[in-house]
């Protein structure tokens, strides 16, 4: 389901196929173990130039991985998303509730802030 790697201070995550209800949950579990293996990492990139579909189950994932995150001080972040996720992210506001670059690059040569997670 995904490859990744720890980089300095972040944790990549590269997501591929779709995230929808028959893998949100194993994903969530996967990626909470992968942040409790590497507890150094103040932030988790998520790449998503390999996933090619994504639903509310999908998000949901995200948004729990988030909270997850900033509830110890580190941030999530979404990059690379591909042309049809970035349409879901959009629609949803996503980019409003944490950061989302178009390349892993350009992730990586961001350095956020942590936000506090406030939905309205």
């Amino acid at each position: 389901m995904f490859e990744w790697v720890l980089r300095g201070s972040d944790l990549i995550v590269d997501l591929q196929g779709e995230l929808d209800l028959t893998c949100a949950d194993r994903a969530a579990q996967a990626i909470d173990s992968l942040i409790d293996a590497n507890r150094g990492a103040r932030r988790v990139i998520l790449r998503m130039d390999r996933v090619s579909f994504i639903d509310s189950s999908g998000i949901g994932m995200v948004f729990g991985r988030q909270r997850r995150l900033l509830a110890r001080g580190a941030v999530l972040a979404i990059a690379g998303p591909s042309a049809r996720v970035t349409r879901t992210l959009d629609l949803l506001g996503v980019s409003k509730l944490m950061p989302v670059y178009v390349s892993l690059e350009s992730a990586l040569s961001a350095r956020e802030e942590v936000r506090k997670w406030n939905p309205k």
